[in-house]
């Protein structure tokens, strides 16, 4: 299985649009892997997690293409997870599609009340069933294509339907946590009972090495927590790989440079956008 992070930033990006923090002028003046866009991922080359709005700049620069893509897991309806305009590129003369080419789209009730008039009124113009919504409910798996998917709850804002996935292909599995805080107790029995293991995990890391002060997100404290339990139930091993992501110029260290030596030190690798495992 490959998996590819296309952006690896919470909403602001970095650097963000107006700021003149610290993090965000070095990373201006570093480039490369010092930049990130908003948070996207792709899994082989026909499973896309998250639609932000900078979908478009994630395919021009990682030469995707979308015609090969006919799945879309959504984590929540904030719209650096989740742009509904883009859609509107599936209308024929926008796009000029493949005979019978379909994606389906996949979240929480919040998403689809975001997603449905969208896809409906693409359905009205052009009327060849180009996509779909697929609600899904924690804790229930569904198939995506040829992937079997679980859908777990995720510590978040409440009103945006907040899920994480966890995904296998039969062969390899991988669990992709953002955003949410430290998992709750039911995810853990969740766990207990159907005892995956995971080959590849991406874990939130918003603080960075920030102290986590707020719920919604993780920083590299709690990705260590976690990561110590997983591996205590059984959950992953010393070959799982640990990967921290979804940054913000707020933390610290947050400078990918000097973030990679910190994460290291405890087994973690550091994301940056355009970075493709081979799971």
């Amino acid at each position: 299985m490959e998996f590819q992070f296309l952006g690896t930033a919470a909403f602001e990006g970095i650097p963000a649009l107006w700021c003149q923090c610290e993090h965000c002028q070095k990373s201006r003046k570093i480039g490369g892997r010092a930049l990130r866009t908003r948070s996207q991922a792709l899994v082989n080359t026909d499973l896309l997690i998250d639609f932000p709005a900078d979908t478009y700049c994630h395919l021009l620069t990682h030469g995707i293409d979308m015609a090969n893509v006919h799945h879309c897991l959504i984590t929540h309806n904030h719209s650096d997870h989740l742009y509904p305009p883009d859609l509107e590129a599936l209308i024929n003369g926008y796009s000029h599609l493949q005979k019978g080419y379909h994606i389906t789209f996949y979240g929480s009730d919040k998403v689809g009340e975001m997603l449905r008039p969208m896809i409906e009124g693409i359905l009205d113009k052009d009327g060849d069933g180009t996509c779909d919504f697929c609600e899904v409910k924690a804790f229930s798996a569904f198939a995506a294509g040829k992937y079997t998917v679980t859908a777990l709850p995720a510590i978040h804002d409440k009103k945006s339907g907040p899920l994480f996935y966890q995904l296998t292909d039969g062969e390899k599995t991988i669990l992709y946590a953002h955003d949410t805080h430290y998992f709750g107790e039911d995810v853990w029995e969740y766990w207990k009972e159907t005892k995956p293991y995971f080959d590849f995990v991406s874990l939130d890391c918003t603080n960075s090495c920030l102290p986590l002060t707020y719920v919604g997100h993780m920083g590299l404290a709690e990705n260590i927590q976690v990561k110590e339990r997983m591996i205590a139930e059984g959950l992953a091993n010393e070959n799982t790989i640990f990967v921290c992501n979804h940054f913000s110029h707020n933390g610290i260290h947050t400078i990918y440079d000097e973030f990679v030596p910190v994460a290291a030190e405890k087994g973690f690798l550091t994301s940056y956008d355009g970075m493709t495992m081979e799971i």
